[in-house]
């Protein structure tokens, strides 16, 4: 009889292990990014809504819509996602809100990108904290060796840094908008580049 409870128990153990691993996703969320934690996520009506405000990703057609909070010791590091109803449609919102920055598309190397100087202009849209200073023109980093996506950075102020980058597959599209407040350089291209990888 004592071996048949002790059979349950490590049955049970088993069960949570595989059914609840240590880096189970929440929603589209992993529960940690390199040494960062998720601490708050949204998904549905509550992402939607902090999406509206946000000059840029408030005009991408919305399907599902995603936010999250990752803190650790060093700075705290939000990121909204945008899933559109197509890719195709997707891409091309993405490509409208890049050049709109003043980044490249690929589409646009000869044409003039002096949409860029106009962000200031438009930024009465706040919520969530963000979108209410002067950007800086979008620079392309190289932190991804092998794969897509072109992940851009911009400053405020020189006090936050503000990333974005697109991921398609055959079906789904996503704009991904990050703020990150750590400081230290090195430590968030390191953070950004495992968030591009895993989520």
């Amino acid at each position: 009889m004592k071996k048949i409870y002790i059979i349950i128990i490590v049955a049970a153990v088993l069960a949570v292990i595989f059914l609840f691993p240590s880096g189970a996703k929440k929603s589209i969320f992993t529960e940690k990014v390199g040494d960062m934690t998720l601490t708050r996520y949204e998904t549905g009506e509550v992402a939607a809504q902090q999406i509206s405000g946000m000059y840029g990703l408030k005009d991408i057609p919305l399907a599902k819509a995603y936010s999250a909070v990752y803190m650790s010791g060093k700075g705290t590091m939000r990121i909204w996602a945008v899933e559109a109803p197509d890719h195709n449609v997707a891409n091309d919102a993405y490509n409208a809100m890049n050049s709109m920055f003043g980044g490249s598309t690929g589409h646009e190397e000869h044409e003039s990108s002096g949409d860029a100087g106009q962000t200031g202009s438009h930024n009465s849209h706040s919520d969530a904290g963000i979108m209410n200073e002067n950007f800086t023109k979008p620079i392309r980093l190289d932190i991804m060796e092998f794969e897509k996506p072109d992940v851009y950075m911009m400053n405020a102020n020189n006090a936050v840094n503000y990333y974005y980058y697109f991921k398609m597959n055959y079906n789904m599209g996503r704009v991904y908008w990050i703020i990150f407040d750590s400081p230290d350089m090195e430590y968030q291209t390191s953070i950004v580049k495992q968030a591009v990888m895993d989520i």
